[in-house]
């Protein structure tokens, strides 16, 4: 007996208009991770870092947790709201310190 659906039955699978956008949106979903949960010392260590840049006005390159991944970002601190928890870089980035998971002078 000859079974010739063998491939043809799967040709179908991806015909649907926007399937193919929504997988990939799903595999993205998936490669996304979670936030790193920093210790009471590394956040210190964060602020630190920061209050030092700022006030030598050293630029700075900052690891930061956006939409399950984490980005880096080269400037130099234009303001520290302490009362927001907020930096506000020269290029006018407006982060969180919750967002930050890492510092580098």
């Amino acid at each position: 007996m000859n079974n010739d659906r063998g491939i043809i039955k799967w040709a179908p699978f991806s015909s649907l208009v926007g399937q193919q956008a929504m997988i990939e949106g799903l595999i993205k979903e998936k490669e996304k991770m979670k936030k790193p949960i920093l210790s009471l010392e590394q956040q210190m260590e964060i602020e630190e870092k920061l209050i030092e840049a700022f006030y030598e006005q050293i630029e700075i390159t900052l690891q930061i947790y956006k939409n399950g991944e984490i980005v880096s970002v080269t400037s130099s601190i234009l303001h520290l709201d302490c009362t927001y928890k907020k930096i506000i870089l020269n290029n006018h980035s407006v982060f969180l310190f919750t967002q930050i998971t890492n510092v580098v002078l």
